[in-house]
Parts: structure tokens; sequence; C-alpha cells
């Protein structure tokens, strides 16, 4: 999630440099382009790791999302409401941050992706592994010239539920089968990563000086930007480490998105300050405020989400509580209209656990 910070504080916050900026300012305008090949694949290896481990879907877990999503929102405009930097809402505001929030693109194109994976881990545990190959290469040539060449709108740059079942059943194939490309050593997953890096941030440059869009180079669902995500990936499964710190922070990973998107927060008080940072700053100064900033809405998005997650657990607990005790006072009320009825007493076994009469 640190690199989704850092791909919102660049491209997101200061645009792609200009054909003006990469020929008078070359080195700042490669650093950016940099920065930006570095961090795209964030949301490619949110779903590697989610295929990885595989979606196993229960309301719960779905209904614990959702929670998630709304209460961080709902904070985010508790807060500013008490500072006065928002209104209060109107019956209508509130009907369109629950359906109808803007920004948080992801959160809707992972549900799907959540709804439908019990169709795809079907085919994955049903299908061959020539077939389930076949189907991976065939998806992703079509998406290649489809959606990156031709650009249609159904793959939206990457930014679709459809991309995201693709990179699902590629993480799912590479834990199933492990492939030859998947067996590599991780110098070598570090080294093709970061030839993409390199291959994506010069030819940009190069689109720059030319006065070309570079923008299609930094979708998701760009051929460099998918196997820059890949060996990333595989690389970190090969460590072998254990922390407490880590597992508990990656456990409110996703608040880390919710927080900072979430439209009452992401443009002005994420994404104009980096800017006025940029525009004010040295680039010394720029790098040491920029980063502050992001490990700040890093751990502030983690300590809500500690605070959203005792809530909901606690909210779990009393709902449980109040099933078991509602379970047993119907019990006890057919107990006792059929002692009453039959003339018979009923009495609990202990030792056998089963009810007598």
């Amino acid at each position: 999630m640190l690199l989704v910070l850092m791909v919102h504080a660049d491209f997101k916050a200061l645009d792609p440099p200009t054909v003006g900026e990469v020929i008078t300012t070359p080195v700042s305008s490669f650093l950016r382009f940099l920065s930006e090949s570095i961090s795209i694949v964030c949301v490619n290896v949110f779903i590697l790791i989610t295929g990885w481990f595989g979606i196993r879907p229960k309301v719960s877990r779905f209904s614990a999302l959702v929670f998630q999503v709304m209460s961080i929102g709902f904070f985010i405009y508790i807060v500013l409401l008490s500072l006065g930097k928002v209104e209060r809402w109107n019956p209508v505001d509130w009907i369109r941050f629950m359906f109808m929030r803007r920004g948080l693109w992801f959160v809707g194109a992972y549900m799907v992706l959540y709804i439908i994976s019990p169709v795809l881990n079907a085919f994955v545990s049903t299908t061959s592994r020539k077939t389930f190959k076949d189907v991976l290469i065939a998806f992703f040539f079509i998406q290649t010239i489809c959606g990156f060449y031709s650009q249609y709108d159904f793959f939206n740059s990457g930014y679709s539920p459809l991309s995201f079942i693709g990179l699902y059943l590629l993480a799912r194939y590479m834990k199933l089968y492990s492939d030859g490309f998947c067996t590599l050593k991780k110098r070598y997953d570090v080294a093709i990563y970061l030839c993409t890096v390199l291959f994506t941030s010069l030819l940009a440059m190069k689109f720059g000086r030319a006065g070309y869009d570079s923008k299609a180079l930094y979708d998701y669902l760009a051929p460099a930007v998918i196997i820059g995500s890949v060996y990333f990936f595989l690389f970190f499964t090969k460590l072998s480490f254990h922390s407490r710190m880590v597992n508990w922070i990656a456990t409110s990973a996703f608040a880390v998105y919710l927080f900072h998107c979430d439209p009452l927060f992401f443009r002005r008080y994420y994404l104009l300050p980096i800017k006025d940072f940029y525009l004010q700053d040295s680039l010394p100064l720029f790098i040491l405020h920029t980063g502050a900033l992001i490990i700040s809405v890093f751990f502030v998005s983690i300590l809500v989400d500690k605070l959203r997650a005792f809530l909901w657990n606690r909210s779990v607990f009393i709902y449980k509580q109040i099933g078991r005790k509602a379970k047993r006072s119907y019990l006890t009320l057919v107990i006792r209209s059929y002692s009453t009825t039959s003339n018979r007493i009923v009495y609990f076994d202990r030792k056998r656990k089963l009810w007598r009469i």
C-alpha cells in the first residue's frame, strides 16, 4: 500500500511530465517517470496476492469488507465535520455516500471479483493444466491487443473486474503449477522487475521528447507493467521471514487505500499538498515533505482501521451472544410447552450431551 500512496503522489498529483518539461528538465522528468514505473505495479500485486492465497467467500467476510469501506468513510466525515471542513449532509448526500462514492473504483471491481470467485475457483479445481495455461495465454493476448493496443472501453486500461479476473487466475496457476518462469532465483526476479521499470521509464522519456502521450505505458494492463508486477510479487513469495508487526500492519493494509482515496480526503488533503510541495520546494525538500506525508497517512490509516476492527469484532461478539440467548430462550420455551402439554419431564443429559424425556 506504500506503493499505492507513491503512485498517487506522482502522476495523480502532478500529472505526467509535459513535452516542455522533458526537454527543459530531463533529470526531474526522468525521476518522475521512474517513480511511476516503480510504483505502478501496486494494484496488480494486490490482486496477485489475492489469487495466490485464493478467495474463500463467506457472507461474514463480505460483510466485514462492506463495514470497513463504510466505517472509514464515516470516520473521515465525522472528523472533518467536527473541524468545520465539511457541511452537514442531507439525505441525498447519505445515499450518495452509501451507493455512489466516486474515486473508490477498486472497491467495486474487487467486490465483483469476490462475488464471482466461486466460479473461478471451480474452474481452477476442475480444468486440466494445459487448458488452464491455454486460457491464460488467450486471455492476456486478447487483453494486450484489445485493452492495451486498441484501448477498448470494456478493459478500461486495467481498471476493471475483467483484468482482475486474469490476474487472479494467473496467480492461482503460479501457485498450483510453478512453471519455469516462476522458479527463477530471487536475483533474477529483481533483475526482470528493474528491467521493466527502466524500459518503461526510458520509453516514456522517448515518447515525451517526440511529443507522444506516454499514458498507455502506465496502464495496469500494459505488458511491461504486468511482467514487472509478476516478478516483483514472485520475489517476495521466495522470502521467508516472520514478523508480528508486519502481520499486524498487513491486516489493515486495505484501509490505507480506503482512507487516502476517500473523496472527502483525497484531493484536498493528499493531492493538493503534494502539488504545493512540488511547486514551492526544492527537489530534496519535495521528497522529504512528500515522504513524510506518505508515512503519516499510512500509519494514521492503520490506526483508524484498528479502531474499526475493534468495533467490528465487538459487534460480531454481541450479535453472537444475542443469537445464543435467543436460541436458548426459544429452546426453553419449546421444552416447557412440551412438558406442560405431555406431562413429561424433559432434561439434558450432560454426560451424553443430549436431551432426554
